[in-house]
């Protein structure tokens, strides 16, 4: 590795016509200069450059090894300039997995973000299980709820989204409308399993003005760790389910989902971004930046 160094300031003294000039370049003294010179003349075995006070010039040697010195260097500067655009500027490709329920707000999250970065290539991967990020290159991986059993891995918070108890109007009408908490263990259950995103066998609900209550809920007949699964088989009539406000809002507007006992809140659901690294190269900064703009505004909205 040090031959690596010398054939850098070899092509540096080259270029620059002199050891004084090439010091200056490198910030070294001209005699540092001058003892890598022969201790790369040493390591090859042969001269590279004949010496007087007034000049340097090339043996036949030192031109037939200059080139390829001068072109390591070339590349060496241009891997830095590379790095340095995909640390600094918003190229190349970036690596998201969400749920497949929080998948699709992607495209509205971050479309502004390619529109205004045409050479930023994004890859979704939906998946409602956590994907290996390493193995899989993902840059930042949106979960709800999840707990960083890796340590390896940063959490930066987006927002909360709030959850509602909801069932159909078919649904209701055979099995009537529960009016409290209790009342709810009477009822069929479409359940998220502990490991998924929403776990609906132990959930808390609170009021404004009283005790909170922790609900204990046999597994249904369908249970899933799809969030998605979940509110197919909601919607389906098959039972009541835990279900995030922003992704059953317009299933409530127009009345295919109602919700229950609504003066009792079941706790929301932390959304987070995990990354690999503390540092984040700026394409993956903004693109976190723009996803807690969106799910802030959207929740809030």
């Amino acid at each position: 590795m040090e031959n690596l160094q010398r054939m850098a300031i070899f092509a540096c003294v080259v270029e620059q016509g002199s050891l004084a000039a090439a010091a200056r370049v490198l910030g070294m003294s001209p005699s540092a200069v001058s003892q890598h010179l022969r201790a790369l003349e040493a390591s090859v075995g042969v001269p590279l450059l004949h010496r007087s006070t007034r000049k340097l010039t090339l043996t036949d040697a030192g031109a037939a090894y200059f080139p390829g010195c001068a072109a390591m260097v070339r590349e060496a500067q241009g891997a830095i300039q590379r790095l340095a655009e995909q640390r600094d500027t918003l190229v190349g490709e970036l690596r998201i997995t969400a749920t497949v329920g929080a998948a699709g707000a992607i495209s509205e999250a971050l479309s502004p973000l390619l529109l205004q970065h045409p050479q930023l290539q994004l890859r979704v991967l939906a998946s409602d299980n956590l994907l290996d990020m390493i193995e899989q290159r993902i840059d930042i991986s949106l979960r709800f709820n999840r707990q960083l059993a890796d340590s390896t891995l940063i959490a930066h918070p987006l927002t909360q989204w709030p959850m509602i108890l909801c069932a159909t109007p078919r649904y209701l009408s055979r099995h009537g409308v529960p009016e409290t908490p209790q009342a709810l263990l009477t009822h069929r259950w479409i359940s998220g399993i502990p490991n998924g995103p929403l776990n609906s066998r132990q959930f808390t609900l609170h009021h404004p003005h009283l005790a909170p209550v922790t609900l204990r809920i046999a597994d249904g007949q369908v249970v899933s760790d799809s969030m998605s699964v979940v509110r197919a088989f909601t919607l389906a009539g098959m039972g009541i389910s835990l279900q995030p406000l922003y992704e059953v809002r317009e299933s409530l507007a127009r009345g295919e989902l109602i919700q229950l006992i609504p003066e009792w809140q079941p706790e929301p659901l932390n959304l987070t971004a995990l990354t690999l690294e503390r540092v984040l190269p700026e394409k993956t900064r903004q693109a976190i930046v723009a996803l807690r703009h969106y799910f802030q505004q959207s929740v809030s909205g």
